[in-house]
């Protein structure tokens, strides 16, 4: 639900953790833009009501830091500087059972897949025609692309599958799409991140095609050269 505050809303994200979380958070960022709700990515002039924590929990130090910045932005809350505190992400995919008991004043827990619900709660629809479109957070020169998500490796230390699930790659076609999206934009360097890049293709190809893809995606940058 919408804050009952008099002034328009102003959303802060703020993003914990590694590249694909940023990407999480451009993503989120468009998809609130594009609902005309005005965002802010990690604001130092604290000048919005509410907060989106994204957080991290991989390893023990990113689960505390997670944790620290989660509690940093509930006691701003009950000091009357923040309307709404949510938090989403691989920490809030895992322990949101545990963390809603210790920390109830968040307003809203939400997973790594539930976009949508988090929409939800700015009466924003989810825009499927937005798919690979975001606000970009890295210096203009370079861009992530996330080109799969998730692992389906069970290793015993890591507990990756358990907060991303397990492996599902994109289609090449629509990664060169929003590569050259981002080449549009100015991006001179994309990188390309998963959690398992080397997976690439083994889903929807039925063999590994990160070769292929990086092709694909030259072949792009080469025309794009010839053609200027």
């Amino acid at each position: 639900m919408k804050t009952r505050s008099l002034h328009r809303d102003k959303v802060n994200i703020i993003t914990l953790g590694c590249s694909k979380n940023m990407v999480d958070s451009e993503v989120l960022s468009g998809q609130l833009l594009a609902n005309d709700i005005e965002v802010v990515h990690e604001n130092r002039k604290r000048d919005h009501n509410i907060v989106i924590v994204n957080t991290c929990g991989f390893i023990e130090k990113a689960k505390e830091e997670s944790v620290n910045t989660i509690l940093e932005q509930v006691e701003l809350k009950k000091k009357g500087k923040l309307d709404k505190v949510y938090v989403t992400g691989c920490l809030s995919e895992r322990y949101r059972t545990d963390l809603g008991e210790e920390i109830p004043e968040v307003d809203a827990w939400f997973g790594t897949f539930e976009l949508p619900a988090i929409l939800r709660q700015f009466e924003a629809n989810y825009k499927a025609n937005l798919v690979g479109e975001r606000l970009l957070y890295t210096p203009g020169h370079y861009a992530y692309m996330k080109i799969s998500e998730g692992c389906n490796r069970t290793c015993s230390f890591c507990a990756i599958p358990l907060m991303r699930g397990t492996h599902i790659s994109r289609s090449i076609e629509s990664l060169v799409d929003e590569a050259k999206r981002l080449v549009d934009r100015g991006v001179k360097e994309v990188m390309l991140i998963a959690q398992e890049l080397t997976y690439y293709g083994l889903d929807i190809y039925k063999k590994r095609e990160l070769p292929k893809l990086l092709q694909a995606i030259l072949f792009f940058c080469k025309y794009r050269v010839r053609n200027k």
